[in-house]
């Protein structure tokens, strides 16, 4: 049977993507453009070429890092093999980067759910289809910006990392096209000026696997879709231009994804759980509109951004749970960068209002399995709750960023938050130092303090969650090295240390585990406070820039991370914990027609809990006692200690040709891809029969060699 990695391939991870849905209130904070003394830190493309034909080749450079991270242009990372065509989908190649059931990224020892996303000063729902594909265009993508620790303090919502991404403007061009296909997806980009002044973009994919996918299933599968795997998205932006000191920017973006089975009532997974009967399924969407007025005076630059986000999630989890959730989000916000001194100040105001309306049905069970191995739901009773909630959010910021001599500069700031809902209020330090120690290398330190809103509706319920949690917070350390020099190769050397603490673990003397036992203390808190972490680890990059027709990177990690349940006592490495992460990725460019590339990726086996043997659970007869007699109603698992025990390593090849050519006379791109060249098959987990006594493994997909093609013409 072959369940596992099927659901892997299509994203169908739900029974952890209530996160997806669930992850209400991402606090908003949005990046700057200005560039500030002494912050070349970009991948920055460049020409390789001096003559001014179209054919140029892109010379691609790590030239220095982000205080806080890394930037890459879409132009550099947008054929890189095994993304398809999707340039945040290479994330997974820069330094440690942990992909979470599939696609969201982990940083440094930090849940998925600790990042945050924001595209053009506002925030974004979903970044992710629960295909893996991201919900931009991929021609869109200017860049992006992986914030990995002590960022600046205009972000105030994220202890794990930030992903700041920047979409192109719209060009005063005449109206033009691009049209992409695959096997995967179909898309189209339309852009065009109105005026001398004016012009806007319109983009929309729509994904294509749900019109072949059963037609691939095994027949050996043990479910069948109520709702084949499908989703879209769109990215409108307008701008105008109104004179040489104002614009006006009008833009939205959304996404939805739908998909549902339904398990056979005599499948693997129903016998193990017998909650699960009646299947899964994820409806969600999100919505974001907004105006954002940009003015350049004695002032510096000043944006007045004003932002409704709008997400939606229904999830269906067999008896498990039944969620209908809408989240709105209004936030009026203000920046401003001006020279000041030998410097640049960044500072910033911004409102936010929130409503979180929801009705859910689910097993009051409470559990966090970033912390342990959740006691069977089917021991427990099904609840209903309605609630709306309304949480205001108030933020002040402001950065330093100045030279304080030839060979020193530094970046100083803080931020201000406070919520209505907790009633906490936060201030917390943000501080660079950068040491010029030559004219080819730079040493950088860095500390900053850290906090995030609730990821996940029933932290906010009173009836699932705990409504007196406070929030989780974090401190960030970064001690750094870098080669800047003239040399095709660029390289940095970082260290980091980060803790955590406040995070959120269950009440154990809540929990149900057994048919005949009741929760300890029902009058109790069904989450606490009382989970701390910490991480710690290393990380190279050497990033060569185009010459003699190629180009590359090589990234190098080492990393521990851990976690501490203060209520058990327990100690272990978190789950995603991988200790070594290596990635090679290059590009030869054949001629200017053709181009191939190869992304080899090398990281440790997950970590995972063993199944030790099982206890059957019998009906109860009319005394209130297990009857032995007869027919168990399931198996409950007896598990070793959690996360002690790690699979084998990991390890892929993937490669790309790309072909320039012209189609109908218009500017054509082919490209082939070929998944897991090399056909390396690495166990991703065990699969179970219903009484555990017998497992097979689980292979991460995909299993053998998988060749794509897709194409995009420009008109």
């Amino acid at each position: 049977m072959k369940t596992l990695p099927l659901l892997s391939t299509i994203g169908l991870t739900l029974l952890s993507s209530a996160a997806l849905a669930n992850d209400y209130a991402n606090e908003e904070s949005n990046g700057n453009e200005k560039k500030k003394p002494d912050q070349s830190v970009n991948v920055t493309p460049k020409s390789a070429s001096t003559d001014n034909t179209d054919n140029k080749i892109e010379k691609i450079r790590v030239v220095g890092s982000k205080d806080s991270g890394l930037e890459l242009s879409s132009d550099k990372i947008l054929k890189v093999p095994g993304a398809g065509n999707d340039p945040i989908r290479a994330i997974e190649s820069l330094p440690g980067i942990v992909l979470a059931r599939g696609f969201a990224p982990a940083v440094r020892g930090s849940s998925p759910e600790d990042m945050y996303y924001q595209s053009d000063d506002v925030p974004v729902g979903n970044v992710f289809h629960i295909d893996s594909f991201s919900t931009f265009h991929p021609n869109l993508i200017r860049s992006f910006e992986l914030k990995t620790g002590a960022w600046e303090a205009e972000f105030n919502d994220a202890i794990g990392g930030v992903i700041d991404t920047r979409l192109k403007e719209p060009e005063i061009v005449d109206p033009t096209a691009i049209v992409d296909f695959s096997f995967l997806r179909t898309g189209v980009l339309f852009e065009s000026k109105i005026n001398e002044n004016s012009a806007f973009y319109f983009a929309m994919r729509q994904s294509l696997v749900h019109l072949y996918i059963e037609e691939i299933l095994d027949d050996e599968e043990q479910f069948q879709f109520d709702q084949a795997p499908i989703n879209n998205d769109y990215q409108f932006k307008y701008v105008n231009y109104i004179d040489a000191d104002n614009k006006l920017t009008v833009q939205a973006t959304g996404s939805n994804d739908e998909v549902a089975l339904l398990f056979d009532d005599d499948s693997d997974e129903v016998l193990q759980n017998p909650d699960l009967q009646g299947g899964i399924g994820v409806d969600q969407y999100y919505h974001n509109q907004s105006i954002i007025w940009t003015n350049y005076s004695n002032w510096g630059e000043t944006k007045v951004i004003a932002n409704r986000l709008e997400r939606s999630g229904d999830i269906v989890i067999g008896q498990l749970l039944d969620l209908d959730a809408k989240t709105t989000d209004y936030m009026f916000k203000v920046k401003n960068n001006q020279d000041w001194g030998n410097g640049v100040i960044s500072s910033g105001v911004e409102l936010r209002s929130q409503t979180v309306d929801y009705a859910v049905t689910g097993k009051q069970q409470p559990c966090n399995n970033e912390f342990e191995v959740c006691p069977p739901s089917y021991y427990a009773d099904t609840e209903f709750e309605s609630d709306e909630i309304d949480i205001n959010f108030y933020n002040l910021f402001t950065d330093y960023d100045w030279n304080l001599n030839a060979d020193w500069s530094a970046r100083v700031g803080a931020v201000y938050s406070y919520n209505d809902y907790t009633e906490e209020t936060f201030v917390e330090p943000r501080v660079t130092l950068r040491w010029q120690v030559t004219d080819e290398y730079r040493l950088k330190v860095a500390a900053g303090q850290h906090h995030q809103w609730f990821r996940q509706y029933k932290y906010l319920s009173s009836k699932f969650g705990a409504p007196d949690l406070k929030l989780s917070q974090s401190n960030h350390y970064v001690l750094g090295i870098e080669y800047v020099g003239e040399s095709d190769y660029a390289w940095r050397l970082e260290t980091y240390y980060k803790d955590m603490d406040d995070l959120v673990v269950s009440n154990p003397l809540l929990q149900v585990n057994d048919l005949t036992s009741n929760p300890s203390n029902s009058e109790g808190a069904n989450y606490l406070n009382e989970g701390v972490g910490d991480a710690y680890g290393v990380e190279f990059l050497i990033n060569k820039a185009i010459s003699n027709d190629w180009y590359g990177w090589l990234s190098v990690a080492y990393s521990k991370t851990e976690r501490v349940n203060n209520l058990t006592g327990e100690e272990f490495r978190y789950q995603y914990d991988l200790p070594w992460i290596v990635n090679l990725v290059s590009n030869y460019e054949i001629n200017e027609r053709w181009q191939i590339g190869g992304r080899w990726r090398l990281q440790s086996g997950s970590l995972y809990t063993p199944i030790i043997s099982a206890d059957p659970v019998y009906p109860l007869d009319q005394s209130g006692n297990p009857d032995a007699e007869q027919e168990p109603i399931f198996y409950d698992p007896v598990e070793a200690a959690f996360n002690s025990d790690r699979l084998e390593y990991f390890h892929r090849l993937d490669i790309r040709l790309d072909y320039q050519t012209t189609l109908w006379n218009k500017e054509t791109n082919i490209y082939f891809e070929v998944l897991n060249l090399y056909g390396q098959k690495s166990v991703e987990g065990y699969e179970y029969n219903a009484d555990y006594s017998e497992k097979e493994k689980e292979y991460q997909f995909p299993e053998t060699p998988i060749p794509s093609i897709g194409i995009q013409i420009i008109f």
